[in-house]
């Protein structure tokens, strides 16, 4: 997994290897504060809800059509979503409630005129609260490529040994593997608190270290 030569950054949280093409690089480095990202998901438009079912739980999942350059801001710049988990657990979290904040009006609004009788609105809502909701790509956008395009060292240095040290560091390195990845896509998931029968939110043990992963790996 060797680095081609990177694009320099010295006020950055990450920079870019050239495996990711000069003009997405510039623009990437171009966004300046995780304020663009929120308005940019908040330009998209929802375009399917659904209503999910685990284990007697249930939440809302919302899928968000947005433009290719919102979503690589969004994921892959050095002040997006990740970015936000870099600088501190606690932001990344405060920076996901704000984002679900700016998109909850429009994601009410759909599930109004996309309502599941199972699951109301106000029942979206709640879900919507929960301590858990977030904000996350879909995943069947990630290359199958063993590169790096995220040149940020932290991850990079995980990914590089995702195949030493035992099992449980192999398969936690393994995420770093997947972080230094710069996919490319155009729908963002919103997943909701899951919430039970009577409507409490139920919180998955699972998901516990969501944010620390993020921070130390980039992938969760």
């Amino acid at each position: 997994m060797a680095l081609d030569i990177a694009v320099n950054s010295d006020t950055s949280l990450w920079n870019f290897t050239a495996l990711v093409p000069l003009e997405r690089r510039q623009r990437l480095l171009a966004v300046t504060s995780f304020e663009e990202i929120i308005q940019g998901i908040a330009r998209g438009t929802i375009d399917y809800f659904v209503a999910q079912s685990w284990q007697g739980n249930s939440r809302a999942f919302f899928r968000v059509h947005v433009s290719e350059p919102d979503y690589d801001a969004f994921f892959n710049s050095p002040n997006g979503y990740r970015a936000q988990y870099c600088l501190s657990t606690e932001n990344g979290e405060e920076q996901n409630r704000r984002l679900i904040e700016a998109i909850t009006p429009m994601c009410l609004e759909y599930s109004k005129r996309n309502e599941q009788h199972e699951f109301p609105t106000e029942k979206v809502l709640a879900s919507l609260l929960g301590i858990d909701v977030k904000v996350w790509i879909t995943e069947n956008d990630l290359p199958d490529v063993d590169e790096v395009h995220i040149n940020f060292g932290p991850w990079v240095a995980k990914a590089e040994a995702s195949t030493k040290g035992g099992l449980a560091d192999q398969a936690a390195r393994a995420s770093a593997s997947v972080g230094v990845l710069a996919p490319v896509g155009t729908h963002i998931e919103i997943k909701g608190a899951w919430l039970t029968p009577q409507g409490n939110e139920w919180r998955d043990p699972n998901k516990a270290l969501r944010a620390q992963e993020i921070r130390d790996y980039g992938f969760t």
